[in-house]
């Protein structure tokens, strides 16, 4: 049979165990949280762009591309899926909004073939 002082200990440890893994799971929700809102606004210039012409719209298109990056914080690492799955939601998500946003048609089919070409 254990003794008042030894099941007291072994308590202790179960009880600070179990702290440890509440403290540490809330860690890691709170930091799945944070990425997928790290959304923020990137302002990009393209007045010095002639948008009739294919090679303005790739640089716009590229311009674009890199704000969305940026909007959506550094890209994480492929091991962590959840987190690089809401990576790339927050970067489609933002670089869809923008081609729409300037809405010129050579735009949105130069983001459309991209898109493709990514995808498949």
């Amino acid at each position: 049979m254990l003794t008042n002082s030894r099941m007291n200990g072994m308590l202790a440890t179960m009880l600070a165990c179990l702290a440890t893994a509440g403290i540490a799971s809330t860690a890691q929700a709170g930091d799945i949280d944070k990425a997928g809102a790290r959304y923020s606004d990137v302002v990009v210039q393209y007045s010095d762009l002639d948008l009739n012409s294919g090679a303005g719209n790739k640089v716009l298109y590229a311009r674009l591309s890199s704000a969305a990056e940026r909007a959506c914080g550094k890209e994480p690492n492929m091991r962590d899926l959840k987190r690089h799955a809401q990576y790339r939601a927050c970067y489609q998500e933002r670089l869809n909004g923008a081609v729409d946003k300037i809405g010129t048609r050579e735009l949105q089919a130069l983001h459309e073939s991209r898109s493709r070409r990514s995808v498949g």
